[in-house]
């Protein structure tokens, strides 16, 4: 069943007291020999079978468009809300009101009924023709980092054939989803990172070379390597010649965000929605420069990896993954310890990688990071300062006396 009918109090009484009518109507029919009174209680039967043939199908042929849909929106963007019904009885639906809720991440100006912390509840008339459809449209703008679905949907009208009402509410979940992307903040310094550790990117300087991509050959110095000789441009030119390869390093990102406080491990850093800011800003300035990267954040989860974790990938759709990961993140999220969480981060390493750390860095994780820099030359830390943030490198010393 689609639409769960419900009816006013009344209704069940105008049924008792129609019944009682006919009864009555009979009995002085036959008392008082009154023909005209039996055209009565046949006007009367007609009008409550009617009434039942009414209630028992009003709803069953209304349909609402349900298709799955995810809307992405970044704040301050404003699309239209659009619900499509479909009418396939004979019987109108008038004058009616359409209802529903939505989370607070998305708004309107429009038909709002009431509000609160966590929910906008809206009420738009709606009027349904008897075969016919219907599109309602209601502009709403993003407001904040965090996603949003349609709920408690109920449709409220008159009844056709009395006075009361009827409500119907929707059975379904409503597939439509709006997901509103944190607002990228800037994070200065991660232009001057240098990378130090063998890759696959492409780069105009780097110490290392990739053997398996030639770019061509230049005249021989004295000074290189006697197995880069190529010896048929050499043959050709009567000179000896040198494999020129493209320079390569290693430019891959592994974000890891601490969402909890040094205070209280379980307790939401307060600057929380700054630091989904920072990431995400990272994460686009990654995605810009085709560089790689991965992302851990200790909200937790249900799950064999108890904390969100997103693998390494590159490009357009790996950054919107990695938004809409962020925009997930509850305000009322579970924390796992960091220091777990970096325990199993740890164990995973497999190639030497750029590391970023957002949030603040506790004391019982310092031994951990101490351990990483034994293979791992590039850790940087988000410092936050009044009005933007910074990448500050971990040095050992750094670490060692961190508070």
């Amino acid at each position: 069943m689609i639409w769960q009918k419900e009816f006013g109090i009344s209704n069940d009484k105008n049924y008792d007291y129609l019944l009682a009518a006919i009864v009555v109507l009979v009995v002085l029919g036959f008392l008082f020999k009154k023909p005209i009174l039996f055209i009565v209680v046949g006007l009367f039967t007609a009008y409550l079978l009617l009434n039942k043939f009414y209630d028992k199908r009003i709803g069953d042929k209304l349909y609402l468009e349900n298709s799955h849909r995810v809307l992405r929106m970044f704040p301050g963007d404003e699309l239209e809300l659009t619900f499509e019904f479909q009418n396939r009885s004979f019987f109108p639906i008038l004058n009616g009101e359409f209802q529903f809720q939505t989370e607070q991440s998305i708004e309107a100006t429009k038909y709002v009924e009431s509000s609160s912390k966590y929910w906008n509840q809206f009420s738009l008339p709606l009027s349904v023709v008897g075969k016919g459809k219907v599109t309602v449209q209601l502009p709403i703008k993003a407001k904040q980092r965090g996603t949003s679905k349609i709920k408690n949907i109920n449709y409220k009208f008159p009844h056709l054939f009395n006075f009361d009402s009827v409500t119907l509410k929707y059975n379904p979940f409503y597939q439509l989803e709006y997901v509103v992307f944190p607002e990228p903040i800037q994070v200065k310094g991660i232009e001057a990172i240098s990378y130090v550790t063998p890759g696959i990117q492409h780069t105009n300087f780097s110490p290392f070379e990739d053997v398996h991509s030639p770019r061509g050959t230049r005249d021989y110095s004295y000074s290189d390597p006697f197995h880069q000789i190529n010896w048929k441009a050499s043959a050709k030119t009567q000179e000896l010649q040198t494999n020129v390869y493209d320079k390569v390093v290693d430019m891959s990102y592994l974000f890891i965000v601490n969402l909890s406080t040094k205070h209280s491990l379980n307790m939401l850093h307060k600057d929380m929605e700054k630091l989904l800011s920072y990431t995400a800003y990272l994460c686009q300035y990654a995605t810009k420069k085709g560089y790689p990267f991965e992302m851990v954040i200790n909200a937790r989860k249900p799950g064999s990896t108890p904390y969100m974790n997103l693998p390494e990938g590159e490009g357009k759709a790996h950054y919107v993954h990695a938004l809409e990961m962020l925009a997930r993140i509850r305000s009322q999220s579970m924390i796992v310890p960091l220091n777990q969480m970096l325990h199993r981060v740890g164990q995973t390493f497999y190639k030497p990688k750029t590391i970023i750390l957002i949030g603040q860095i506790p004391n019982e994780v310092n031994q951990i990071i101490g351990k990483w820099k034994q293979t791992q030359k590039n850790i940087f830390q988000l410092e936050q300062m009044e009005d933007e943030a910074c990448l500050k490198r971990l040095v050992r010393d750094v670490i060692n006396h961190a508070n």
